[in-house]
């Protein structure tokens, strides 16, 4: 991975998009060839994780014995988090990403000014920019706005910034979420055109290579709604027949070693065909003793109770600790960085973007387009490095076990390999805002975790599904989400 510089060090912060001063600082490095915007780059990944929102789905619930700080708690209860704006609150993934922005739109202003360089490379970078632009303001879309649909599209969308801020103050319009959508869209799809995988070092996976960005339109295009052009960019990927194992890992083969640590790795391995965009995440949200989690009961709910093949998944496999009943893949291993001899921060590598999740996109639009067999033939490719006796199943079968109408049955089997899958990847609040689900959680209990003494129920069209704005945001003219 190349190392990272911020060509621009001093900022205002006067709200949640950094506000840049227009004079030159001293220590500002200047952009003067193809290769400065190339390193520039490497900065337009968010550094912060938007895993947070993990515990506000049914994959976590209070646990008597963790560490609950005041921020865990109002995240976990469906309110605004002012106790923090630290790593893993909604206000630092809101300043991250946004910064990750400028540094996007940065480097789309150097390409204009730099004279002279490889006109290939010169279209791979502005390609690289331009989608990831369009992936940090499609993150923050699903986050801090409503779920994209016909109900929803004049709801409000988020800032989409396209150009760096040089004044000391900027008002900044929400617009609306299809407003919000058509930027992105816009941006992906001419970036998909100009990236090329030629000027990545080693594997590229740090960066939005072709596979990932593929990926990315795929999951874009399934949120819209739009299925037909989900399966189209997910077929540039997984091919127009029925997905290669190619792209999908054994995960027997993952989850095998001594400890979690060794499987964490595994799991995040750059040399893992299935992991196509990879990014280093500052966060302790990795600890287990802390805060809102999984636990045997909940993951006895994903894998046991819903089990048409009747075989052990291989996905189910937890770790936790003695003084904890709260248990968890293992799918990331937490890192450290010092500033001093004794202090720094924590950080992790994560896998944002994977062919799996394309194959079970793929198969969702499938699915909505009552292409059921289509459906069923690429779960069965995936079936059996999931599943101890190979998991294959018939449509009757999965008829059999959900009820309902064959569509309605594949449509549930679908969403629940979904939350098998992706547990502890963020992707299951997504699936709660876009399907419209209603979620219940138990905030506190008494000290022997007997009786429950405060509990909440987010039902499936509640407004607080979209994350409140940051306060400074808010303070500095930025319109706030309503229902809180």
């Amino acid at each position: 991975m190349k190392k990272r510089f911020i060509i621009i060090l001093t900022l205002v912060s006067f709200f949640s998009c950094d506000s840049y001063l227009d004079e030159v600082p001293d220590n500002r490095q200047d952009v003067k060839t193809l290769e400065d915007i190339s390193e520039l780059l490497v900065s337009a990944y968010s550094e912060a994780t938007y895993n947070f929102i993990e515990a506000k789905t049914d994959n976590s619930t209070y646990i008597i014995e963790n560490t609950q700080y005041p921020w865990m708690t109002e995240n976990y209860s469906y309110k605004p988090v002012v106790s923090s704006e630290g790593q893993d609150t909604p206000t630092y993934f809101w300043d991250n990403t946004y910064t990750a922005i400028a540094h996007a739109n940065q480097a789309l202003v150097g390409l204009e000014e730099v004279v002279g360089g490889d006109q290939d490379f010169r279209n791979a970078l502005r390609g690289e920019a331009l989608v990831t632009r369009a992936y940090n303001h499609f993150l923050l879309a699903n986050v801090f706005a409503l779920h994209y649909s016909d109900a929803n599209k004049e709801k409000l969308g988020i800032p989409y910034i396209t150009a760096p801020e040089t004044k000391l103050s900027v008002a900044y319009d929400r617009g609306t979420l299809e407003e919000t959508y058509n930027l992105i869209e816009q941006d992906l799809l001419e970036g998909i055109s100009l990236i090329s995988d030629s000027y990545y070092v080693g594997t590229g996976k740090y960066h939005f290579n072709k596979s990932a960005a593929y990926a990315f339109a795929s999951r874009f295009y399934l949120f819209k709604k739009d299925y037909a052009k989900c399966i189209e960019y997910s077929n540039k990927l997984l091919g127009e027949g029925v997905a290669s194992l190619n792209f999908v890992r054994d995960m027997e083969e993952v989850y095998s070693g001594s400890g979690s640590v060794v499987l964490a790795n595994n799991f995040i391995s750059v040399d893992e065909a299935s992991n196509l965009l990879v990014v280093r995440k500052e966060s302790f949200w990795n600890r287990y003793t802390r805060g809102f989690q999984p636990t045997n009961g909940i993951f006895s709910q994903i894998y046991d109770f819903n089990n048409p093949q009747g075989s052990y998944d291989f996905r189910d496999l937890a770790y936790g600790f003695s003084s904890s009943s709260a248990r968890n893949p293992p799918k990331y291993v937490e890192l450290f960085e010092y500033t001093t001899s004794t202090t720094g921060f924590g950080y992790f590598i994560m896998p944002e973007l994977r062919s799996e999740e394309v194959i079970l996109n793929r198969m969702e639009a499938y699915v909505m387009l009552n292409r059921l067999d289509d459906a069923l033939n690429d779960y069965n490719v995936m079936a059996p490095l999931r599943y101890e006796t190979g998991g294959q199943l018939t449509l009757s079968e999965v008829h059999d076990y959900y009820g309902g109408t064959e569509q309605e049955a594949m449509f549930s089997f679908v969403i629940s390999e979904r939350r098998k899958e992706f547990l502890r990847e963020g992707l299951r609040w997504f699936d709660i805002k876009r399907l419209e689900l209603e979620v219940y959680h138990i905030i506190q209990t008494d000290g022997d975790g007997l009786n429950i003494l405060e509990d909440v129920t987010l039902a499936s069209d509640d407004l607080r599904k979209a994350e409140q704005i940051p306060a400074k945001a808010i303070a500095n003219g930025i319109e706030e989400n309503p229902g809180y």
